[in-house]
Parts: structure tokens; sequence; C-alpha cells
């Protein structure tokens, strides 16, 4: 069974606002979601015009892929739930705003979690947490990254997870933090990162229990920090 609730809102002219109210539920489901222009927003049914609250989505085996072409737009979730889930984001342009959280009371399933993420542009920021209160399965994530200024945060908490990310552009900010607690010593956590520009700030920690975590990094920059901590249950430290 699928419920799938989405309200438009086109306000004033061709040139005004776009705002997308989502709320949806069931297996086996396909959004595709793209907004071209301006101060755009994605929320959820109990947003009002120009007041943003947070979508939540459930379900089983489906793919969600939003689009924001344009500057100063807006996506919130409060809630992706539900295994077997892949997620195409990307925005194009600058000042945007995008943030999602995934199953971070433990309360829902969301394993096996294939995400890409595709940014081109400047002073955008984007805000990924996933797990935090129970270690989901297996997370694919992507990140691409053409700009300058923009600061990307990760919470992850997975037992197993690959991130590959590619950051090209100056004064860039990227935080991600790994937990999880592996159910043997044969699960793994793999980071790959490929920096190039100046003055950009990247923290990694991976700090799995029972896991087995791998990081690679290919760096041109100048004028960086970059700052890695790797641990599995030794002396706490931090960047």
């Amino acid at each position: 069974m699928i419920r799938l609730i989405i309200a438009l809102m086109f306000v004033g002219s061709v040139y005004a606002d776009n705002e997308i109210y989502i709320d949806q539920s069931g297996d086996n489901v396909n959004i595709d979601l793209e907004q071209l222009g301006s101060s755009n927003i994605i929320g959820g049914l109990n947003s009002t015009n120009g007041s943003m609250t947070a979508a939540v989505l459930t379900g089983g085996t489906w793919t969600l892929d939003i689009n924001q072409i344009g500057s100063s737009n807006l996506f919130l979730t409060d809630g992706i739930l539900g295994s077997n889930f892949t997620g195409f984001f990307e925005f194009d342009g600058d000042s945007n705003e995008f943030e999602i959280s995934m199953d971070t009371t433990g309360l829902n399933g969301a394993d096996f979690v294939n995400t890409y993420v595709d940014v081109t542009g400047g002073s955008n920021t984007f805000d990924f947490d996933l797990g935090e209160s129970s270690a989901v399965d297996y997370l694919d994530l992507d990140l691409i990254v053409d700009g300058d200024s923009n600061v990307f945060e990760f919470d992850i908490d997975s037992e197993y997870y690959t991130a590959y990310m590619d950051i090209f552009g100056d004064s860039n900010e990227l935080n991600l933090t790994k937990t999880g607690y592996g159910a043997s010593s044969s699960d793994a956590g793999y980071f790959y990162l490929d920096l190039n520009g100046s003055s950009n700030d990247i923290d990694i920690t991976q700090s799995s229990t029972l896991a087995l975590d791998w990081l690679k990094i290919e760096s041109d920059a100048s004028n960086s920090t970059i700052c890695i901590v790797q641990s599995d249950g030794g002396t706490s430290t931090s960047c």
C-alpha cells in the first residue's frame, strides 16, 4: 500500500517561490522532485506559506530523487525511515540548505542505504544524520562537491559503511563522525576523500567497535587543515 501526498504552491508571479509539502508512507515507491529558481522549499505537510516544518517519509525498497536548481533553497526532513532506501540529492546554486535525518531514534529500521549527493555552487550547507541512537547496517555514501565555502556535516552510526567523497574548491568545511558496533571484526568502514583546493577544513573521526575501519585521502590542497581520528575503543581524542 502506498500513501503519497504532495502539495505544491506557486505564489505570485512566475518569478515567485515554489513550495512542496510532502508526506509519504508505503513500500516500492519512487519520488522525483525538481525545483527551478530561488528561495524554494521542500518540507512537511504542516508547513504553511513561508513557514517550514520537517517532512517525514517512510517506506521500504524506495527511491527519493531531489533536484533543486537555484539559490537560497531549502530541503528539511525530520525522518527518512525504512530499509533499502536510495537517495539522489542535487544542489546547483548558492546558499542552499539541505538537512536529512534517518532513523536517529533507533525506533525504525534504516538498513541498506545508498545515498548520492551532488553539489555545485558556494555557501551551501548539508547536514546528514544516520542512526545516532542505534547503528544501521550498510551505508553507501557518495559526495561530489564543486564550489567554495560549503559546509558539510555527517553524523553516521553504522556497522558497515563506505563513503566516497570528491571535493573541489576553496574554503570548504567537512565534518564526518562515524561510529558503530559491528557484529564481528570482519565488519568494516571505508572512507575515501579526493580533495583539491585551498583553505579547506577537514575533520574525520572513525570510532567503530568490532569493525575494521579504513581511510584513504588524496589531497592537492594548500593552506588547509586535515584532522583524522581513528579509534576502536582506546584513549578518547578529537580534532
